[in-house]
């Protein structure tokens, strides 16, 4: 059985559709989606259709919107075809008749019960991004998925997802941030002190709401990866922010004329400005 982290191999079959017979492509009919892919020995057994109706049961009732379920034996598509009509089947059984892709998946049983070249009992969990995050094969034959465990793959996908979504807008703001920043050094240098303190405060504002999505994200997310990435990011978000606050003072100091202070609040800022500097960049969604 292929390992949970490793990408899922794709594959085109016929398949038994909205009661058509059609042409399958995994990754196309996925479609960044997440899936509960299913392999089951055959059309018509007891336990084939328990497994089945369970993943059927799930799919109306408990999975979230975005989450597809595919089955898959070595039952031709027109055994497919009766056999999601009498079990009200709503999503494609594919037909896998000469076992090659239960093969690359590594669920291609020698022998199961007299019979040869029939899938096991399996099931992976396959992220948007075509990685297998959940896999399953029964110990014995009459053996039946974990449900509960399937949810939880779904649901720690789901989270992952919640947070990329915090972390892409927090980078967003991240990146105003530091836009307004380079714009504040510059008013900064040619001493226009109020404007100055103006883009700095824009940029403390951006920066602020950084941290907290980035901070959000790294609570929200399941995978390690991350969490890390938002961590850091949010480390990286505070040094600006302190930055940008040091910097309004000291640009409204300047403005004042009480440069001594200015001086002491300017050097407040640019070690914070290096420390931020310092860290390495801040990855952007599709590098976390």
């Amino acid at each position: 059985m292929i390992a949970e982290g490793t990408a899922a191999p794709d594959f085109t079959l016929p398949a038994a559709v909205d009661g058509d017979i059609q042409t399958l492509t995994f990754s196309e009919y996925a479609d960044s989606r997440i899936t509960v892919l299913a392999f089951y020995p055959a059309d018509f057994s007891p336990s084939c259709t328990d497994e089945l109706c369970s993943l059927r049961d799930i799919d109306l009732f408990n999975l979230q919107r975005d989450v597809t379920i595919l089955g898959v034996s070595t039952d031709s598509a027109f055994s497919h075809r009766e056999f999601a009509r009498q079990n009200g089947l709503e999503f494609p059984l594919c037909s896998d008749n000469d076992g090659r892709v239960a093969r690359r998946y590594g669920v291609l049983g020698d022998e199961i019960r007299g019979h040869s070249r029939l899938a096991q009992r399996s099931v992976f969990v396959v992220d948007d991004r075509g990685t297998v995050r959940y896999a399953w094969t029964a110990e014995e034959t009459a053996q039946l998925p974990d449900l509960a465990a399937v949810r939880e793959a779904v649901d720690s996908i789901q989270d992952d997802r919640s947070a990329i979504e915090r972390y892409q807008e927090a980078h967003d703001h991240f990146k105003y941030g530091q836009s307004e920043h380079e714009s504040a050094l510059t008013a900064l240098a040619d001493e226009e002190w109020h404007v100055a303190a103006e883009a700095f405060g824009e940029a403390e504002y951006y920066f602020e709401e950084a941290e907290t999505g980035f901070d959000t994200a790294r609570r929200f997310a399941e995978s390690d990866n991350i969490s890390r990435a938002g961590d850091r990011a949010k480390q990286k978000a505070s040094h600006y922010r302190q930055s940008a606050r040091w910097y309004i003072g000291a640009a409204r100091r300047y403005g004042e004329g009480e440069m001594a202070a200015a001086r002491d609040a300017a050097d407040d800022a640019e070690a914070a400005l290096d420390r931020a500097r310092g860290m390495e960049p801040i990855p952007d969604l599709y590098s976390v």
